[in-house]
């Protein structure tokens, strides 16, 4: 079989959780693609009631679009190792991009993966069909320093890549069976990797990864900071793009990413928001099944609550300048140390 030229397929992945966040990304998907023929929504679900799934159903019925819902495997107990992760919390769903050739029919040559937490507004149309022939995949550069770099194990020649927004060649992983490989390093590692399956993506396929405009994946350190200023806080090697290719993104997302970050308290599904771009996720959620649904409460830690509280109360460039440090001196040594000691067990 042959992949439908004007089929698109579009993988989301979540538990209960983030069923809403997920559903206000599909109407979003939804409303802004209508001029597409045809969009299948893969949905790889854990656990996900049967109240959620007919709200994400409502949703496609209600464009005229299809969705499929896959149970998640345990990968830990499929590839017999305890996959470890460097934070609480970031250990789950992730691994399911490295497998997608094991979900995925055969006919299908390219998939988009989006994260839960994104928004689509504008057309996917060019996103769909670039080029990818000759790459594994095609994503966003996400402006990594050289400690992180080498933590990764990223070659001189790699981009690292933010994995929640992925055009991938299925065609091309299968032609060049990519999972036993995928499989290969996880257990050469003792299955403890500092970003998980971003890590295993970037060093897997450095220098084969088309790097995208920043408008297909703008996270929150770009509505949150000014070019110069991120380059403060991250200090890159290799950033692939300039003051005003950001600019122009942040000015016209394709696909806004609301990542976590210290100096946003709270995420747009969370009451009294306070991220720039809270807007555009309001703007779909109010198209959504969780219209009349209270937003949630505020649940983070005390120590995060304290933290972010504490970078809003020092004068900007101090922040910025003590958060680099953190995050560009001391937080590697502690990743070295951390990831050191998983794989040597």
């Amino acid at each position: 079989m042959v992949q439908e030229e004007n089929q698109v397929y579009v993988i989301y992945h979540s538990s209960d959780s983030f069923a809403e966040v997920t559903g206000v990304s599909m109407v979003s998907l939804f409303e802004n693609n209508k001029q597409m023929d045809r969009i299948q929504v893969l949905y790889i679900e854990r656990g996900m009631s049967d109240e959620n799934k007919m709200k994400l159903q409502s949703i496609a019925e209600k464009y005229n679009r299809e969705i499929s819902f896959m149970e998640m495997p345990n990968w830990s107990e499929k590839l017999n190792i305890e996959l470890k992760s460097s934070k609480a919390g970031w250990l789950g769903f992730g691994y399911n991009r490295l497998f997608l050739t094991e979900f995925i029919p055969d006919n299908v040559d390219r998939v988009l993966y989006l994260d839960s937490d994104t928004v689509i507004e504008d057309s996917l149309d060019e996103l769909w069909n670039t080029k990818i022939d000759d790459y594994y995949l095609a994503a966003v550069d996400d402006c990594l320093s050289s400690k992180y770099r080498d933590i990764v194990g990223l070659s001189s020649d790699g981009v690292y890549c933010n994995a929640g927004m992925l055009l991938i060649n299925l065609k091309k992983w299968r032609e060049e069976n990519i999972t036993p490989q995928f499989i290969k390093i996880i257990h050469k590692n003792n299955g403890f990797f500092v970003f998980n399956e971003q890590s295993i993506i970037n060093s897997l396929f450095a220098g084969k990864i088309k790097v995208l405009p920043q408008k297909y994946n703008v996270n929150s350190l770009i509505y949150l900071f000014e070019y110069d200023e991120l380059m403060r806080l991250r200090k890159p090697y290799l950033f692939s793009y300039s003051k005003e290719e950001l600019n122009s993104a942040k000015k016209n997302p394709v696909i806004t990413h609301y990542t976590g970050n210290f100096y946003v308290y709270r995420r747009p599904w969370i009451e009294n928001s306070d991220h720039p771009h809270k807007e555009a996720y309001l703007k779909y959620r109010a198209l959504s099944p969780w219209e009349n649904c209270a937003l949630r409460k505020d649940n983070r830690s005390v120590e995060t609550k304290i933290y972010a509280y504490a970078c809003h109360l020092l004068p900007r460039s101090m922040m910025i300048s003590m958060v680099s440090c953190l995050y560009n001196v001391i937080r590697p040594l502690f990743l070295k140390k951390k990831m050191k000691k998983a794989r040597d067990k």
